[in-house]
């Protein structure tokens, strides 16, 4: 939310060249994951349900230096490690997808029958 960038500061998508890597085949399943992903975003925003915590909790922190009060850091939890990160997002989007309505199912695109490989000639 602190950083806007102008026109000029942001490059076209062919002009990024790790792009070129991409597989431009995606499978159905992922089209429909990255639609589920975006309808859990759609609604209005709504800013005053954001804080900034950092900025508050670093001005509890100067108040307390400046009152001569010790600060003692809080312990930091490590975070739990993720093993399947497909397995994470689908129980993330289920827990969203139950407190919304179900989103409409994607059909996969019909796929062209592909020509047999040709038989090479013995010589």
């Amino acid at each position: 939310m602190y950083t806007l960038r102008h026109a000029s500061e942001i490059r076209r998508m062919d002009a990024i060249e790790e792009l070129a890597d991409v597989p431009a085949d995606v499978k159905p399943q992922e089209v429909a994951r990255a639609r589920q992903v975006m309808q859990t975003f759609e609604g209005d925003l709504d800013f005053a349900a954001y804080k900034d915590e950092y900025q508050d909790g670093l001005r509890e922190i100067v108040d307390a230096k400046v009152a001569g009060r010790e600060i003692v850091a809080p312990e930091v939890e490590a975070p739990p490690k993720v093993v399947n990160l497909m397995e994470a997002l689908r129980k993330s989007l289920d827990t969203i997808s139950a407190q919304k309505k179900k989103p409409a199912a994607a059909e996969p695109p019909a796929r062209a029958k592909a020509a047999p490989p040709k038989k090479r000639a013995r010589a």
